[in-house]
């Protein structure tokens, strides 16, 4: 379920609940049927509201921007320490040491986990051969910014990790809360539609309550006002 029609069904539901307590005078002969489901509707909204919250915050959460900005300044170091060791091996005739370069290209087709070892794999090169390093232009200074950035990243992909879980799992509880609240919403209706012949004005705010309604107002699915 898509965030615009989350919050167009909850929209929904708090809208419809502040008017059956507005009207209840207008409804009072029923108020025995449709004080139970009027009431669920009130305690699962809540829950629902409470849990749209947690989901909304874990999609937005600007982690990926992190991770991506992140990478882009470690993949800018350690593609210099590739070019610095392929020439060092290359001055020295380390065929060995070419080879442990790897390509500087691959760097951007690892995926995230792939990407972090093959980092702490090239950045273990270096000390042992910083001197011979830092006159191919990869400074200590350098190893040391690409050792942090390294840190960084593993502890922004751990959190993104942990936020993408919070949100799944939130959302799952959030989509059943909601679509319970449709069922709920539903068995309103059935109950009130005894008022459309004799009281059509309010059946038709009530109809209007019970609409959903996303930003802009393009209606959303709901099968409670179609009666």
């Amino acid at each position: 379920m898509q965030n615009d029609l989350i919050e167009a069904r909850l929209r929904r539901d708090t809208t419809l609940l502040a008017f059956l307590q507005e009207k209840k005078t207008q409804y009072a002969d029923l108020e025995e049927d449709v004080a139970g489901p009027r009431e669920q509707l009130a305690r699962s909204l809540e829950q629902a509201q409470a849990l749209s919250e947690q989901v909304l915050t874990a999609d937005s959460d600007r982690n990926p921007d992190r991770k991506r900005g992140i990478r882009n300044q470690l993949s800018g170091l350690l593609k210099r320490l590739v070019v610095g060791i392929k020439a060092l091996g290359t001055a020295t005739n380390d065929l060995r040491l070419q080879a442990l370069a790897g390509q500087p290209g691959a760097l951007s087709k690892l995926t995230e986990t792939s990407f972090a070892e093959e980092a702490r794999r090239l950045l273990s090169l270096a000390p042992e051969r910083s001197a011979a390093l830092a006159k191919r232009r990869f400074l200590p200074e350098h190893y040391q910014q690409a050792q942090k950035l390294l840190q960084e990243f593993r502890a922004a992909a751990t959190e993104g990790r942990l936020n993408d879980t919070a949100g799944a799992t939130g959302r799952q509880g959030l989509e059943r809360l909601i679509k319970e609240n449709g069922r709920l919403v539903q068995r309103l209706t059935d109950l009130l539609a005894v008022y459309a012949p004799d009281a059509p004005d309010f059946w038709n705010a009530y109809k209007a309550a019970a609409r959903v309604v996303k930003r802009g107002g393009q209606q959303g699915p709901d099968e409670a006002t179609k009666q």
